[in-house]
């Protein structure tokens, strides 16, 4: 066992309970509280009294709502069944609200013979998929500011708010480098280039999570920040040389293993370089999932597939063959099968065929139900519905969502424009370029700028809006004292780093000649779309993406702060954009003197 993961959550936190504590404030959590023998004790105990169904039954995670769900419904009556008749080992949230998703999740504990590990995805925190809780910026804007004690306090309100409602483990942190301008596979989900830096930050945010008793993983190995698509397919390859590989990719799950991750998450890649040649990807080729991680990295905790669902997967290996072939590779979790209950039925037959040792079955059935346990799940399975407010979404931790946006927004550009001076509150021309023709995070960004600054028009332009609209534009900017444009042009993932359109590109240059020491261009999650903003006498990126990547509205209100001068700047790019812009670029300007006026 890692001491480093657990001896300081241990030795100070010895209650099995929530504490109630004034709105703002965070717990202490529902922490790893069980001893680790105590932990190894009960699941040896439990896994002694499991038939070889059971036993499967725990390596098995399938997907579910965390919405409002009435009893009798067929949806909660399949996840009750699941849980109760079949023993899967866990679920993954999506969606849902504080307060029905804790219900929900109590509703179906009381059910299972055993306690449910519940997950959900929170790379964003857990606003990303539960309303009303704390969603941050991604990783990328962690490293543009490139502090630990920030990385790790994101990790502990991430681990604070999921425990409240009942979630014991979270799909992130992203640890994939991405070294390649050209192709962002990642985007912000990734924390950058500079192993290093991403090896400090991605292991405080473990710890972040981890010592506040919710279990984190690191993904996507074997690294899918530097892969293409194989040609023809949707499955991705890795094509760099062995020694690149190991410098790069590998090195950076050796950082997070370090950190004490409990799980480790497999994706559908290739490397042949370091598999012998072979094609197959990760989740099911052996010297990957286990000689590679287990052997040569010393990982000893959990591994759990990615999606075993996706139509690539079911149409090459076969939708319950893809589960056996799993975990004759080594998985010890198998995440979101086409069926879950019969890849259940085909693992067991594999087992009873001697294709796959009951050994096996058992030593990744333990290290689950030993996780279960130091997370005290085998004393206190049920949350305080009651309580939920108390901790989920309070102010204190908006505040934390408000800080790291603010410290990682980053000036690549600036002609004397910011700090902003008193005598610069005229009217504003508000162009919106958007990749989409409905984007409702965009929308909101428009609406929330037009509130808070002097917004005289505002254009929105997206694919399908007439020539028209571009030429009003270009009269306009013709005229206004000050232009600001907001861009929203994120990556095509495996194909382009979101390059924007000819007739957009041509008007953004256009405007910023009409108005070279007036022009203002914002990027909202991509940064790869500075090098588009050539004549702007401002240049700023925000890293959030939108939907499940990234807060963008914090970056809104970012923004609406630095242009009132109530803020500075101070973050740097953590990829290279171009020979312009290198890793490490980003201009320190401070707030506007004390005095200044503006609205």
């Amino acid at each position: 066992m890692t001491a480093r993961l657990t001896a300081a959550a241990v030795a100070c936190l010895t209650v099995l309970a929530w504490t109630a504590v004034p709105e703002g404030q965070t717990t202490g959590a529902a922490a790893l509280v069980a001893s680790h023998d105590e932990a190894t004790r009960w699941a040896e105990a439990t896994l002694k009294g499991l038939t070889l169904e059971r036993k499967v039954g725990q390596m098995l995670v399938e997907q579910m709502r965390g919405e409002y769900v009435a009893e009798g419904s067929p949806q909660l009556e399949r996840w009750l069944r699941l849980a109760r008749e079949h023993g899967i080992g866990g679920f993954v949230v999506y969606g849902g609200a504080p307060h029905d998703t804790a219900r929900l999740l109590n509703r179906l504990q009381r059910e299972a013979e055993l306690p449910l590990l519940i997950a959900g995805d929170f790379e964003g925190g857990p606003g990303q998929q539960i309303a009303g809780a704390s969603e941050f910026p991604p990783n990328m804007a962690l490293s543009a500011v490139g502090s630990e004690e920030l990385a790790y306090a994101v990790g502990r309100v991430g681990a604070v708010e999921g425990r409240a409602m009942g979630i014991h483990l979270t799909y992130s942190p992203v640890v994939d480098v991405q070294t390649r301008p050209d192709n962002p596979v990642l985007g912000g989900r990734s924390f950058g280039a500079d192993v290093e830096q991403l090896g400090r930050l991605a292991g405080a945010y473990i710890r972040g999570y981890q010592d506040h008793g919710m279990l984190a993983t690191a993904k996507h190995y074997p690294g899918r920040g530097d892969v293409e698509l194989v040609a023809g397919t949707e499955f991705t390859i890795n094509r760099k040389p062995a020694d690149q590989v190991e410098r790069e990719d590998l090195r950076a799950f050796r950082h997070a293993i370090d950190a004490g991750v409990a799980f480790v998450m497999s994706e559908h890649i290739a490397v042949p370089s370091i598999a012998n040649g072979s094609d197959l990807p990760a989740s099911v080729e052996p010297v990957l999932a286990r000689d590679w991680l287990r052997g040569r990295l010393g990982f000893k905790h959990v591994l759990t597939s990615d999606d075993l669902w996706y139509q690539k997967v079911t149409d090459r290996f076969g939708a319950e063959r893809a589960g056996v072939l799993a975990v004759r590779a080594g998985h010890d979790a198998l995440l979101k099968p086409a069926d879950v209950v019969k890849t259940l039925e085909a693992v067991v037959a594999a087992v009873r065929g001697g294709e796959i040792p009951e050994r096996q079955i058992d030593d990744s059935v333990r290290r689950l139900l030993y996780w279960k346990a130091r997370l005290n799940l085998h004393r206190r399975r049920l949350v305080d519905e009651a309580g939920v407010a108390r901790v989920v979404g309070v102010p204190a931790h908006v505040a934390l969502v408000r800080e790291v946006a603010e410290r990682s927004l980053t000036l690549l550009v600036n002609d004397g424009v910011f700090p902003r001076q008193a005598g610069d509150a005229g009217a504003l021309l508000h162009i919106v370029l958007q990749k989409q023709d409905h984007d409702p995070a965009a929308a909101e960004v428009a609406a929330r700028i037009r509130a808070a600054l002097p917004v005289g028009r505002t254009f929105v332009i997206g694919p399908t809006t007439d020539r028209a609209v571009h030429d009003e534009a270009r009269r306009a900017a013709a005229e206004a004292p000050t232009i600001v444009v907001s861009i929203f042009n994120q990556r095509t993932v495996y194909r382009d780093n979101g390059p924007l359109r000819d007739a957009d590109l041509a008007l953004v240059r256009e405007v910023a000649g009409l108005r070279p020491a007036r022009a203002i261009v914002m990027a909202y999650g991509n940064p790869y779309v500075a090098g588009s903003a050539a004549g702007a006498a401002a240049v700023l990126v925000g890293y959030g993406e939108g939907g499940f990547y990234g807060n963008q509205l914090a970056y809104a209100d970012a923004f609406i702060r630095l242009m009132r001068g109530e803020i500075g700047t101070g973050g740097r790019l953590p990829v290279r954009v171009s020979e312009r812009f290198p890793i490490g670029s980003g201009l320190v300007v401070p707030p506007r003197a004390a005095g200044g006026g503006g609205r």
